[in-house]
């Protein structure tokens, strides 16, 4: 089967038919395959997001109408515990008099609470104690409390507080007087204890709360017939909803409210409202007397996964459309600059360039390339070739140019390698050449130590003798490691020619430890540092001087330290030395110690120089090396 799918697509005789045939191939199958995952994935996923979206938002209104309430319960609370309440109610009026200085008492206390709760419309306190004719206090003037309740209205009313619950919620008055009238209020009623001693009762303070001021928190959920926010009570009555025209479902609300009892959360619940499938989900509100109620259809939940669903297919449509002319024209693009390239390879790998670039036109920049192959310009004859013309945008149009590239530099390479091995020629005679200028040299040197020895300068001959084996370390046969031995014994000769130049006005001493002699270190680092010492720490100074060289090895590194016991360094000079060690370039040290340091520093951050000095005391500089067996 695999064989004669291959026979069928090898069968495609040109580029441009295998190229449509592959890219329908590689892009229908799997277009098809994603376009259907893709789908079920992006449903899924929308349907789950806005499922978690829908209970952040019933989350999020549950927060915002508790917190009013608890607000609310902290109000009654705050007049409870008021002093001139506690003492109002506690006594009974001796007179009419007294009875409307409390009224006004109360009344003032009530507004002073309730005056930035703008949801509060009225307010009514009983007090057990007043008597027939002393008992109601109302704060404002209410039409919905149809005037003040009778004296046994309001004993029923104080008496259900002490049975049921010290606070209670009621979608409509407590009273027969407030019976008919409109449903747009609420009302709380609070008992009221003594805040002291056997905390008996003394009455209750019953406020009236418009609805639409109280949830106006909610307003911001975009509800419609779809989306719906429900408050019911524990009967499931509702006692708000948004919108205000919802149509109700009665039965469907007292099960919910039967439910709340015994599972006060539901996150997540699919049921049929109205007969359509809805997510619904509530929470309690005000500690459980009531319940919030959020219901959103499931066509609402599902609205973006439809679209882009059908958003899709449409774009499957429209790229297996595009994708077939693109292929067609593309294909096209590829084919013409290979059938270029094959006439431009067609003539031996050669090109009619002569001694130039006759026929070829070239351009660095973005323009195409035109190239002539000799095959056409004999064809064309007198009248000139034929250019092939390459873009060099194009990857065959590059591979054109770099293979007329790559035949110029053929011509300049000859040139090259006969001048790179002229030059090679050169470099061996001159490296033959300097073999014999070392070695004349040293049997100069040699010659002048056994002169001044027949004269009887033993002095100078010594002299000569060291600057002789400094000179023969210093080359090293070319070597750029010695070992730490060689280095000491270059440094000690070099220290011996400068005694013999100062006089002996400074003593050399050296302490480097025998076993790490053996150790490789780059040559010439100690011989800047003595001369540095020489020239900058002892010159001028009347007295014997030292210079001492030691040697240790800490850890993984060598650590050479050259100090003498000269003027020192002062604190600003000694500062913009340290500066110089790690800077670009810098004015403050000689080229002596920043080559030690830079060449220390190739074999890691750690490794260099450090300098420290005390003025008229001494100076060192510390040398870390990487120990190194060859």
């Amino acid at each position: 089967m695999g064989g004669r799918g291959r026979q069928k697509f090898t069968g495609v005789p040109t580029i441009r038919g295998k190229f449509i045939v592959l890219t329908l191939v590689l892009t229908v199958i799997p277009m098809v395959v994603l376009t259907f995952t893709f789908y079920r994935i992006a449903a899924h996923s929308l349907g789950e997001k806005s499922e978690a979206l829908a209970m952040q938002s019933r989350q999020m209104s549950e927060n915002y109408v508790n917190a009013t309430l608890s607000d609310l319960n902290d109000l009654t609370n705050a007049i409870l515990s008021n002093p001139d309440v506690q003492s109002t109610l506690e006594t009974k009026p001796e007179d009419d008099y007294e009875y409307l200085r409390n009224d006004e008492t109360l009344s003032m206390v009530v507004r002073t609470q309730t005056q930035t709760k703008p949801y509060i419309t009225s307010s009514l306190i009983y007090a057990a104690n007043g008597g027939l004719k002393h008992s109601l206090y109302q704060g404002n003037v209410s039409v919905r409390f149809g005037g003040l309740p009778t004296l046994e209205e309001a004993r029923v009313y104080y008496r259900r507080l002490l049975a049921e619950r010290p606070m209670m919620w009621m979608a409509h008055s407590p009273f027969e007087s407030g019976k008919g009238m409109a449903d747009d209020r609420l009302y709380v009623g609070k008992l009221l204890r003594k805040t002291t001693g056997d905390y008996a009762p003394l009455g209750f303070l019953l406020l009236e709360i418009d609805k639409a001021s109280l949830f106006r928190g909610l307003a911001f959920h975009e509800t419609d017939g779809n989306t719906q926010m429900w408050v019911l009570d524990q009967e499931g009555e509702p006692v708000y909803r948004l919108p205000e025209q919802a149509v109700v479902d009665k039965s469907l609300l007292q099960q919910i409210a039967n439910s709340a009892v015994d599972k006060p959360m539901l996150t997540k619940d699919w049921r049929i409202w109205n007969g359509r499938q809805t997510m619904i989900s509530y929470g309690p509100l005000n500690e459980g007397q009531w319940t919030l109620l959020q219901k959103v259809d499931q066509s609402v939940l599902f609205e973006d996964a439809r679209q882009i669903g059908a958003w899709t297919i449409w774009t499957f449509l429209i790229a297996l459309v595009s994708g077939w002319m693109l292929s067609y024209r593309l294909s096209d693009t590829i084919r013409r600059p290979l059938l270029q390239l094959s006439r431009l390879m067609a003539v031996d790998g050669s090109t009619s360039t002569g001694t130039g670039t006759e026929g070829v036109t070239t351009n660095s920049g973005s323009s195409p390339r035109s190239i002539a192959s000799p095959a056409t310009s004999s064809a064309q004859g007198s009248d000139g070739p034929a250019p092939v013309i390459f873009n060099p945008k194009d990857e065959v149009g590059q591979i054109g140019e770099r293979f007329l590239h790559m035949m110029q530099k053929n011509h300049e390479l000859y040139g090259q390698v006969y001048e790179a091995l002229l030059s090679r020629k050169q470099a061996e005679f001159r490296a033959l050449q300097a073999q014999i200028n070392p070695h004349f040299l040293y049997n100069t040197l040699e010659s002048l130590k056994g002169m001044a020895l027949a004269n009887g300068q033993r002095d100078m001959a010594e002299v000569i003798g060291a600057f002789g084996k400094c000179f023969r370390i210093s080359l090293s046969y070319g070597r750029e490691q010695i070992s730490l031995g060689q280095e000491v014994e270059h440094v000690s000769a070099y220290v011996k020619v400068q005694q013999f130049r100062f006089r002996d006005s400074f003593e050399w001493i050296c302490e480097v430890e025998e076993d790490i002699c053996g150790f490789y270190v780059p040559k010439l680092i100690l011989q800047p540092l003595v001369e540095n010492a020489i020239y900058h720490g002892l010159k001028g100074r009347t007295d014997r001087g030292y210079i001492m060289l030691s040697g240790t090895k800490e850890g993984d590194a060598l650590r050479l330290t050259v100090s003498d016991d000269g003027d020192g360094i002062g604190g600003g000079r000694l500062d913009d030395i340290r500066k110089s060690l790690d800077a670009e370039r810098g004015s403050a040290i000689g080229f002596g110690l920043r080559n030690v340091h830079e060449r220390l520093r190739h074999y890691g951050p750690q490794y260099g120089l450090s300098v420290t000095s005390e003025p008229g005391t001494y100076t060192s500089v510390t040398l870390l090396a990487p120990i190194r067996n060859e």
